[in-house]
């Protein structure tokens, strides 16, 4: 059977993808295992990639910042579940909408009567969603003259939308993680990039990752370019023909200048460096969080009427590849990501949080195991068949490297006595 360095770069030959960097390690500190394969960009005299290429996180930014939001929950700056709007006046009286009246595009919009929680916010249950993911939102900023925006405007306004249903009771991806990194500015009176560098980044040695990659020095000229696969996309944003080839893409997708810190999708960095927070909460670092607030990141927070809407969502085989699962896994959502509700064999334990960026990084965090790692390309559309694939090829393949590593030791160790 090839190796899983052998497939990704038959992959790589196949333009199936561009590149890749792989970066995994066991919470003792007894495996670590990081690679790069590829190109940085596949224009003419691109250059290869390398462990410290700079890639747009883009959703896997949103772990960091609900670590972010817990580390001010355990220093009592505000809580996971009272009223948001004394940081957030934005998100007060906000109304539901409901529809639209028959023939016409005036919106039906009924107030809310429950309270926006920072729960809500960090578990997607808050009634939010992207407007850029979702028609009726669509056509509500239409009927205000209004322009649906992923990267321009300010960060208040792509994320005032109405809600889509009363907080807690459904389940819609959001941008929850904006609104929590605007609290986090507000309760600490700073950058969301200045918050992460001291109490994240900075602890952990962290120096390439970063919401303003253009102002570190060396970022930018280590930054990937990105590719994207052919044939358009589906409705759900994912590949239309996912049988097909990647090529240069002259698409940036997140300005590197953004004027503001964008705790749902603006990170920047570096996979080793992001692979040191998730071996941190594999390996119970009190550096990021404490035992309690650790443990809440991890925990499923979804309601039955909450849970069974995400499964229902989650029919769609589309949507389980935006979320790096297949429709056969049992996983809930928690504070951090996606969680796992049972044991994967060969793979991720029960209790494991996932999530990824749109271009395709995918990373896991397995404490039962100790496992924890991240697969990055830069490449679009999101949910890609051929990038997913190869991520779980990845997984397994750390699972066996670091048993078999083990199992090394404990014969060296056994030897020894």
């Amino acid at each position: 059977m090839a190796t899983i360095e052998e497939r990704i770069q038959a992959a790589v030959t196949a333009l199936d993808i561009p590149g890749v960097v792989l970066v995994a390690s066991e919470a003792t500190g007894k495996f670590y295992y990081s690679n790069a394969i590829g190109a940085s960009s596949l224009r003419p005299g691109g250059e290869p990639l390398h462990l410290d290429s700079v890639m747009w996180l883009a959703s896997s930014t949103k772990i960091m910042t609900s670590i972010a939001a817990l580390q001010c929950v355990e220093r009592g700056q505000f809580t996971l579940d009272e009223d948001v709007t004394c940081l957030l006046p934005e998100l007060k009286d906000i109304e539901i909408l409901k529809g639209f009246e028959p023939g016409t595009q005036k919106p039906i919009l009924v107030k809310a009567t429950k309270k926006i929680t920072l729960r809500h916010l960090l578990s997607h249950t808050s009634g939010l969603a992207y407007d850029i993911f979702t028609p009726i939102l669509q056509r509500w900023r239409k009927s205000r003259g209004e322009e649906t925006h992923f990267t321009s405007g300010s960060l208040i306004y792509r994320c005032s939308v109405p809600l889509l249903f009363e907080p807690g009771e459904l389940w819609s991806y959001s941008p929850g993680l904006d609104w929590a990194g605007l609290m986090i500015e507000r309760a600490n009176h700073t950058t969301l990039e200045d918050y992460m560098q001291q109490h994240i980044w900075g602890p952990l040695s962290i120096t390439n990752i970063s919401f303003r990659p253009s102002q570190r020095p060396g970022m930018l000229s280590r930054l990937c370019e990105m590719s994207e696969r052919q044939g358009g996309i589906n409705r759900f944003g994912t590949p239309l023909e996912p049988s097909t080839r990647v090529t240069a893409s002259a698409e940036t997708v997140w300005d590197v200048d953004m004027p503001e810190d964008c705790g749902g999708a603006g990170a920047y960095g570096s996979l080793v460096g992001f692979q040191k927070i998730l071996h941190a909460l594999a390996a119970g670092d009190e550096r990021l969080l404490g035992a309690e607030m650790r443990d809440e990141l991890f925990r499923p927070q979804l309601s039955d009427t909450a849970q069974a809407h995400f499964s229902q969502l989650r029919k769609f085989k589309e949507l389980n590849d935006i979320y790096g699962v297949t429709r056969d896994d049992r996983v809930g959502h928690a504070l951090g990501g996606v969680v796992m509700l049972e044991d994967m064999e060969g793979r991720r334990r029960k209790g494991t949080l996932s999530w990824q960026g749109m271009p395709n990084v995918y990373w896991w965090v397995d404490r039962a195991a100790g496992m924890s790692g991240v697969y990055g390309s830069q490449v679009i559309p999101t949910g890609d068949p051929k990038s997913l694939a190869l991520f779980w090829d990845f997984e397994r393949a750390m699972y066996e490297k670091a048993e078999k590593a083990r199992e090394e030791t404990e014969s060296i160790d056994g030897g020894l006595e």
